[in-house]
């Protein structure tokens, strides 16, 4: 086992158009699955097995790659933005996770067609190891602020929040390692859903399994899309130990 020492509307407008957008309607009638079944063993497995922690849509050139390798890797022979540059860095250069199997189809389409018209594909993501992605890997959600939340295409005011947010983890995480931390912030202000950014260095501690989706039906053995699953939850925010917002903290790294 490792050890890792690793506002507004407009904020929510800029995280639904610039990565897991909710803009592809749910479908009426049955989803699924419940919370319970958001691991092979549920919310409250013993043993250590993967963890279902997201989805993640890509196009089917990059999902098929992370499929063969068994984890989430660079695949350096695909040009960006082949690689993760279409997906913004709302949350910094990290690759983005999102609760909803809806908000990553939109994303996947728009992969999709950045792509040479690949095929879209929504990806199910796992932490291969449960045990390690609830106490060892370090977790924070960003308060609703601008200085911290964003993507702009200014690259002085780019770095200005990637400063931000490294000074709002070194606060609230002195233990933890900026570059390992994961992160989460709200992406649907109505429903208070949420969105995660997981650091590129950490991906091949993650899988995934990728699939075709119509926007209704989800393949068999594939765990998440429930309606009762958010990143904004109590019961995940303590189960996995995410930090809480700050807006103190907040205050102090976005004018520094």
């Amino acid at each position: 086992m490792f050890k890792l020492t690793l506002v507004f509307v407009s904020i929510a407008l800029t995280l639904q158009s610039v990565a897991c957008r909710p803009s592809v309607e749910a479908p009426t009638g049955p989803v699924g699955e419940t919370e319970g079944s958001l691991a092979s063993g549920g919310l409250g497995f013993k043993e250590d097995k993967a963890e279902f922690v997201g989805f993640h849509g890509r196009s089917s050139h990059t999902a098929s790659f992370w499929e063969n390798q068994g984890a989430l890797t660079y695949d350096a022979s695909f040009p960006i933005p082949g690689g993760y540059a279409v997906l913004g860095y709302t949350l910094g250069k990290v690759l983005d996770l999102c609760f909803s199997r809806f908000s990553a189809l939109t994303f996947a389409d728009e992969s999709a067609q950045a792509n040479n018209g690949m095929k879209p594909k929504v990806c199910a993501t796992y932490a291969q190891s449960g045990k390690d992605w609830r106490n060892d890997i370090n977790k924070v959600f960003f308060p609703e602020n601008p200085g911290l939340i964003g993507d702009p295409s200014d690259s002085a005011a780019h770095t200005k929040l990637e400063d931000a947010r490294t000074e709002y983890i070194n606060i609230v995480r002195p233990d933890a390692e900026d570059p390992s931390t994961v992160r989460f912030a709200l992406s649907d202000q109505k429903a208070k859903s949420g969105l995660m950014g997981l650091p590129f260095q950490m991906m091949q501690m993650f899988s995934a399994k990728c699939f075709t989706y119509d926007g209704k039906t989800l393949p068999a053995g594939v765990h998440g899309g429930f309606t009762t699953f958010s990143y904004n939850s109590q019961r995940i925010r303590s189960e996995w130990k995410i930090t809480p917002e700050n807006e103190d903290a907040a205050k102090e790294a976005t004018t520094s």
